[in-house]
């Protein structure tokens, strides 16, 4: 059959848009959708031929291009992952995984009217700003709390409601940047306030605030360092220091906590890691933090502290901008229930954190004995180092294991490729010229799926 033939064999529109198959696809796609698809597809098909490499059933190309091109289109991008990177807190990733109890509850809640901005006793317009805050200020110890989308907000939020057109006194071994550019200076010049340096990079002492602050301070501020950290010949000010200094000048002390850590590290070999707790009592005013990072929640910036200092918060109109939704009150609290309740083992950033090395090495070689004989072949259980991610001591690990895998025809690196093309991927890492698979961030229900991957890549 020449060119010409095979052009005018090509159905029409009318005609394929009658075929049953269309109309199946249409039941699960919608007619504009398929139109649209069947467009491309019969663009796609008209080219081959011009080439000279038509289909041999134009009718099943048609169908089988448009199919595929439907699927690709309705995919969300926003896709599970298995994470075998050993990174618990993986911002790219997605940070912390959310609790059973907190998922269920965001199905309650977002299926069902609530009263997000409906006070129930007096039987009118409430606020969304108490949801949560109950809870925050139970569980930290602390008079006020309030809720925003993440903890940029949450700094620019305390640094806009406070020194606005004033000056915000920071100690230059503070001054960071973290993911995402986000840089304390920029911060401050968006939120209208003036940067006043104090100190060294590596040595700030008291007298140095003592000194800065004047009758134009509006904010002390103390920011965690995240994944930044000068070590040797170095001094900083402690902050139940200088919560003494900015009570005697009555001016509100802040701290930016980044992660904000709940946890006792210690039995993981972290010293120097503060704790949210630690802040409350050495005094000081607000503190902030992420909810979805060490704390193991939904993401969000967490404002804790005096009540009439978050008062002024509330009557910052920013914070309109910066609100969260029902969502997230809701996976807050639900959180917050699991660990004032004390059902911790529920929270999987706790257990990932938590979990023994001994723990985590019987379930990795539990996993590889299950393997297909031609999988296990290529198989080792080796020490590993977790890392807890989310800008949390970036340079100290965590005693893990994890899966090593050395296929016959793959190198690490198109391993690891072959891994993530696969549905749903899977993110490793390479150490040392090996591809791995860190078993403590890999979750119970990854492990069918992660079995049939490894399973189906080895018999490759």
């Amino acid at each position: 059959m020449n060119k010409n033939e095979t052009f005018r064999g090509i159905p029409k529109m009318d005609t394929i848009l009658g075929w049953p198959e269309t109309g199946q696809l249409e039941s699960n796609f919608g007619r504009q959708l398929v139109k649209e698809g069947f467009t491309a597809a019969l663009d796609c098909l008209r080219s081959r031929i011009k080439d000279g490499n038509a289909p041999e059933n134009i009718k099943q190309f048609l169908m089988d291009s448009v199919f595929e091109r439907l699927r690709e289109e309705v995919e969300p991008s926003l896709r599970r992952v298995i994470n075998g990177s050993g990174v618990i807190i993986h911002t790219n990733l997605g940070r912390a995984i959310l609790p059973d109890a907190v998922l269920d509850h965001l199905k309650e809640i977002g299926g069902h009217y609530n009263c997000l901005e409906y006070d129930l006793e007096k039987g009118g317009r409430g606020h969304r700003d108490v949801h949560a805050e109950r809870l925050l200020a139970k569980f930290f110890g602390v008079e006020s709390a309030c809720v925003v989308n993440n903890n940029a907000a949450a700094v620019m939020l305390m640094i806009n409601t406070f020194a606005t057109g004033k000056e915000v006194v920071v100690s230059r071994g503070e001054l960071v940047e973290i993911g995402g550019s986000f840089r304390i200076p920029e911060i401050m010049k968006k939120a209208g306030a003036k940067l006043v340096e104090v100190g060294t990079t590596n040595k700030t002492h008291l007298q140095d605030y003592e000194h800065a602050i004047g009758p134009n301070t509006g904010l002390v501020l103390k920011v965690h360092p995240s994944n930044y950290r000068i070590s040797g010949f170095t001094e900083s000010v402690t902050a139940s220091e200088l919560a003494v200094i900015c009570g005697k000048h009555k001016v509100p002390f802040a701290e930016d906590m980044g992660s904000g850590n709940i946890y006792d590290l210690k039995q993981l070999g972290i010293h120097d890691e503060p704790q949210v707790s630690d802040s409350v009592k050495s005094g000081i005013n607000l503190i902030s933090f992420s909810g979805d990072k060490l704390f193991g929640g939904v993401q969000s910036g967490i404002v804790i502290g005096r009540k009439n200092l978050m008062d002024k918060i509330r009557e910052n109109h920013l914070l309109r901008t910066l609100r969260v939704d029902k969502l997230v009150y809701a996976a807050l609290e639900q959180q917050l229930i699991l660990y004032l309740t004390g059902r911790l083992a529920e929270i999987p950033t706790w257990k990932m954190l938590f979990e023994s090395e001994a723990e985590v090495t019987a379930r990795t070689l539990e996993f590889s004995e299950t393997l297909s004989k031609k999988a296990c072949s290529g198989c080792e259980v080796v020490p590993s180092q977790s890392k807890i991610g989310g800008g949390t001591t970036p340079e100290q690990g965590i005693k893990s294991a994890a899966l090593s895998l050395s296929h016959p025809f793959l190198g690490p690196d198109k391993l690891a490729d072959a891994f993530r093309k696969l549905s749903p991927p899977v993110v490793g890492r390479i150490h040392e010229d090996r591809f791995l698979l860190d078993f403590r961030t890999i979750l119970k229900d990854d492990l069918e799926v992660l079995r049939s991957h490894v399973n189906r890549l080895f018999e490759l």
